[in-house]
């Protein structure tokens, strides 16, 4: 009996290391489902990663986008509300398109294969982190005839229906269009907001709000490719339950439910899983393999639901930042108006004065001219006399 007894507790503790373990870290590892795709061996845009509904738009058709997808010239990614999806340019850089974004891919490479990316943003947020190109490598991203040239930073572009805003972190990005001179360079922690229907934009210190924009605007890791010894891709698939949570990689929030990508081999990232009503859950992964993780979320107790902060509306909030922009604005072009009004004063004053020094000068002219007509007119005058004096003398001795 013994031998069968210690079979059977050995079974039984098994079970409950096992339950434990799943309990315990929250999480269920399954076989793999896919496997990472190989990468391009050249300068070319391809999404590395999605979280949320994404869709290419090519010719006629919707697809649903994939990690390793080579994008072709004319195609439309689609970012659906709530989602984001990034595109990593070979070993330049990457650009994460956030929610609710339309982003056309316009043209590629050029005709020596080197980067010539050529964007159109019709509507949505793109953010970029480039690092420097070379002199014949290009990024331009048109929103509306307006050109924004990228040489090499990290910056922001949101397009409205009322204008658009580009955020500059570092470097400089050169913008030709609706701008001040028809065109301008904005720097490092500047600003630029272009105004359907208002006048030429000028280039602003970047708002409090637009740094802490720009910081949770920033593309996810990177997986670079296109060169010699570039690091083994690995796919990486999250899923949530309930699937509407939150997913945030690295502190920055990366879409809800859904998140499909390509890291680095060897990529450590901080994964946190969030909902209202239910317990956070975060855990720290590597990318040593392919891996597909479902994580389900407990809900939270009564305690922990009302003390949870209602979430801000981003809507809301961008409306905020809108009234607040434009009472900046206002406030800015009466301080102008104040200042042409000073301006306009002090040149009325000084004309004024100008106006009365002239006049002083001239009657003092006039006067001069005055005293040289006196002093003639009495000149005359003693003539006149001397020559009556003269006329009497020669009468009288004629008689």
């Amino acid at each position: 009996m013994k031998p069968f007894i210690r079979i059977l507790l050995g079974f039984i503790v098994g079970i409950a290391i096992t339950v434990g373990g799943v309990a315990l870290y929250g999480y269920l590892t399954k076989p793999k489902t896919a496997e990472a795709p190989p990468l391009p061996d050249k300068q070319t845009a391809v999404i590395t990663h999605i979280a949320g509904p994404v869709y290419v738009i090519r010719g006629d058709e919707t697809l649903p986008a994939y990690p390793g997808e080579q994008l072709q010239p004319g195609d439309i990614v689609k970012v659906t509300e709530g989602a984001v999806a990034q595109v990593q340019l070979a070993d330049k850089g990457s650009a994460l398109l956030g929610s609710d974004t339309l982003v056309r891919f316009m043209k590629l490479t050029g005709a020596d294969q080197k980067l010539d990316l050529r964007t159109e943003i019709l509507t949505g947020s793109l953010s970029y982190k480039i690092e420097r190109l070379e002199d014949s490598e290009n990024i331009i991203i048109e929103v509306d005839g307006t050109e924004y040239e990228v040489r090499g930073t990290e910056f922001v572009i949101e397009k409205h229906e009322d204008g658009t805003i580009l955020i500059v972190g570092e470097g400089k990005v050169q913008v030709t269009g609706n701008v001040e001179g028809g065109e301008v360079f904005v720097g490092p922690d500047e600003q630029l907001v272009i105004v359907k229907g208002e006048e030429a934009a000028k280039v602003e210190e970047i708002s409090e709000e637009n740094k802490i924009r720009l910081s949770s605007a920033a593309p996810m890791p990177a997986m670079p490719f296109g060169y010699e010894d570039a690091p083994a891709p690995m796919l990486v698939e999250i899923i949530t339950d309930p699937p509407d949570s939150d997913i945030y990689i690295d502190g920055l929030k990366t879409g809800k439910g859904k998140f499909h990508g390509l890291l680095p081999e060897g990529t450590v990232i901080d994964v946190r899983i969030r909902r209202r009503g239910f317990n956070d859950y975060s855990f720290v992964l590597t990318a040593n393999s392919d891996q597909y993780i479902e994580i389900h979320l407990e809900p939270s107790g009564l305690e922990d639901t009302l003390a949870e902060e209602i979430p801000v509306n981003p809507n809301l909030a961008r409306l905020r930042a809108d009234y607040e922009r434009r009472l900046a604005d206002l406030n800015r072009s009466f301080a102008d108006r104040s200042n042409l009004d000073a301006e306009a004063e002090a040149e009325i004053s000084r004309e004024r004065a100008q106006r009365e020094a002239d006049l002083l000068a001239q009657l003092e002219i006039e006067k001069a001219r005055g005293s040289v007509l006196e002093t003639e007119l009495a000149d005359s005058r003693s003539e006149t006399e001397k020559l009556k004096d003269l006329i009497l003398q020669i009468q009288e001795l004629t008689e």
